[in-house]
């Protein structure tokens, strides 16, 4: 019997046993040779990764992948780099959990993998190397080194991470720009061509120990970003030579914890707290003949929240969960446009903004067999929100959700959820930016109030064949105050900012299957597509027409195909992303943009167990883009047209070696 047929037992064998949890131990996972946790995630029929939300707080920010059945205690730390760094052979079998499990915390997703670690001691840990070197481009390369290691010694564990990249890894080759006036006469054409070095240090650390009651985990991470691009635009007309400077900084931390102590009575308590900082500056100079522009900016940002959790466990078929969540957002910062020397007001160009939120929340599932899972809860939120404009807002929202699931075989799953949920502001909104390369303005917004979403969806899945998959998600979302670009009156005319809209629709349609081709010939083949199908209707600040989403594609598609080469101890793969095609509105005018598909290849080889070598070859066709700009002299619908702008944009293949070596 051959290792994928084991593999396959094993997963049904743990499927009959509870219909709501699949397990896949390392024998499912043996063909294909995953370095760590992520590359195991990626290998479960049906299973769409979700990192979680770059939101404030931390009951919207959690993604669908547990370990140990925690969330991980981090929040700037990304989900996708924690698995990253966890060794496969560390692991002992990932729990596929669908509606619901007594003791799982679902995060309010219908579907989570739980990372279940190997409990005993020792020290284990990474090396990796790569660079990438972008074909054609006279050298242009970008090189990455990093490190973690990982023990556990008695009651202890500890981790530690940290990685540096520095290099130029930007694809373009140059960009075709056409500008004519509203009667044709030709207004300018360049070739524009760009060098982008960049480098990043980030470190992480964790420690975690057993307590006399329960465990405590503490963490940290710490990064810091530098980044300095030269664009330089050759004009063929007018005849003359434009030059943008454009130099980034960032640093930012965060420090936080996590304490769990079982109670009596089936209770158990969960407690997080965590405090993070960011700095940014930007500053910008644009020369074009004489021509001078200037632009600074920058901003200090932080968030301090706490969150307890109250959990019950006490009966098999029935989980209960309470409790609070504070937090303290601010953001402070300055930006500054300088056109010939004299400053140009921009509404918006100081903000000090502050928000005190809290909620109360409770959620039960309740589980009256084993292919029945029903999830009702109830979260309450209170916020008063200061932008320093001199006034206050005090919200409120109550956040109803309900769901059932239904496993009528360890195959199939069908999904019903509705629930109401409330947006996160993001605090960059309130302080105006310029784009130097577009010279588009935006203006800080005045008062904003985050959208309310009501989603229902209904959702479908079905495995076969032990690899393969097939679901179908059809989502209604009806939401209000949409956040949108709106005209605000300036010193000097009108400028877009961030401001609420109106109401809005969304309805969308996922389509994702993962089809194993050994039946076809192809041993150790699997092909794994996607679709996304989005309508969208929102209301147009400008005109006051009912259009889609402003940057909405309509249609995403995505297709993978990997063949897992066991004799070889190899694996390789072709990856393809469908063209995208979106607009962008202004009041003073719209962008269309599009590209090309995108294509990719990769080879994975492993000589011995802890070595793995990885080569990849990305934009393998070189795919183009493009953009029409149209730019009115006041609101798109009404003022005449002053100029339009076409940028059609080359690209570059690249390649990237990395080289893993792991150890024990």
């Amino acid at each position: 019997m051959g290792v994928l047929s084991i593999a396959l037992m094993a997963a049904a064998l743990a499927q009959d046993a509870d219909q709501a949890v699949t397990s896949y131990d390392g024998a499912f996972f043996a063909a294909s040779r995953p370095s760590d946790a992520k590359a195991m995630i990626d290998r479960i029929p049906g299973f769409a990764f979700d990192g979680g939300g770059a939101v404030r707080g931390l009951s919207g920010a959690a993604g669908n992948v547990l370990i140990d059945g925690r969330r991980p205690s981090s929040k700037s730390d990304s989900l996708s780099d924690v698995l990253a760094r966890i060794p496969a052979d560390q692991v002992i079998r990932i729990d596929v959990i669908r509606g619901g499990a007594p003791g799982i915390d679902m995060q309010r997703k219908p579907v989570v993998a739980n990372v279940i670690r190997d409990p005993r001691g020792g020290i284990s840990g990474t090396v990796s190397v790569a660079d990438q070197l972008t074909l054609d481009a006279e050298g242009r390369n970008q090189a990455q080194v990093a490190a973690d290691v990982a023990g556990r010694l008695g009651a202890h564990a500890f981790e530690a991470a940290a990685s540096y990249t520095r290099g130029d890894p930007h694809d373009r080759r140059r960009t075709h720009r056409l500008r004519a006036a509203a009667d044709g006469r030709l207004l300018m054409d360049s070739q524009i061509d760009s060098d982008k070095p960049a480098e990043a240090l980030v470190g992480a650390a964790a420690y975690e120990t057993a307590l006399p009651v329960g465990d405590v985990r503490l963490n940290i991470r710490g990064y810091r970003e530098i980044s300095d691009v030269a664009e330089r635009d050759v004009f063929a007309y007018p005849h003359g030579l434009g030059v943008l400077t454009e130099a980034y900084r960032g640093s930012g931390g965060e420090l936080g914890g996590r304490y769990v102590a079982p109670l009596a009575g089936g209770l158990e308590l969960e407690a997080l707290a965590l405090k993070s900082w960011r700095a940014n500056a930007t500053r910008a100079r644009s020369v074009n003949g004489a021509k001078i522009a200037g632009y600074e900016r920058g901003d200090e940002s932080g968030e301090t929240v706490g969150r307890a959790v109250l959990r019950f466990h006490g009966w098999d078929a029935l989980s209960l969960e309470t409790g609070l969540e504070a937090a303290f957002n601010w953001l402070e910062g300055d930006s500054a446009l300088m056109v010939g020397g004299v400053l140009a007001p921009v509404p918006g160009s100081h903000a000090r903004v502050e928000e005190r939120r809290g909620e109360g929340f409770a959620t039960g599932v309740w589980q009256p067999s084993s292919a029945l899972a029903i999830e009702a809860g109830l979260r309450m939120e209170a916020s008063i929100l200061d932008p320093g404009h001199g006034e206050e807002q005090s919200l409120e929202f109550a956040k109803p959700s309900a769901a059932l699931t239904w496993t009528p075989s360890p195959q199939r799953l069908i999904r019903i959820r509705i629930e109401r949920e409330v947006g996160q502001l993001n605090f960059n909104d309130f302080l105006a930016s310029v784009n130097m390369y577009t010279g588009v303005v935006t203006a800080g917004a005045g008062l904003l109030a985050p959208t309310q979403t009501l989603r229902a969806e209904l959702a479908f899945e079905q495995q076969f064949a032990g690899r393969g998959a097939l679901a179908a998600i059809l989502r209604q979302e009806q939401v209000e105050d949409v956040i949108g670009l709106a005209p605000v009156a300036g010193p000097n005319g009108l400028f877009d900012a961030r401001s609420n809209v109106g109401s809005g629709l969304r309805q969308v349609l996922e389509l994702n299957s993962t089809l194993p081709l050994d039946g076809g010939g192809i041993s150790g083949g699997l092909l794994k597509a996607g679709l996304k199908a989005v309508r969208s209707e929102v209301t147009d600040a400008a005109t006051g027409e009912r259009r889609s989403y402003s940057g909405q594609s309509a249609l995403e598609w995505n297709a993978a195909f990997t063949q897992d080469l066991p004799a070889w101890n190899a694996s390789w793969g072709v990856n393809l992303s469908g063209a995208s095609d979106k607009t962008a509105y202004r009041f003073d005018g719209t962008e269309v943009s599009g590209a090309e598909p995108w294509a990719s290849a990769f080879v994975d080889y492993s000589p011995r167990s802890d070595v793995t070598l990885r080569l990849e070859v990305n934009n393998l066709t070189a795919r183009s883009a493009w953009s029409e700009r149209d730019v009115h002299g006041g609101l798109r619908h009404v003022a005449d047209l002053v100029y339009a702008e076409r940028r059609d944009e080359e690209s570059y293949r690249n390649v990237r070696l990395s080289v893993r070596k792991a150890f024990n």
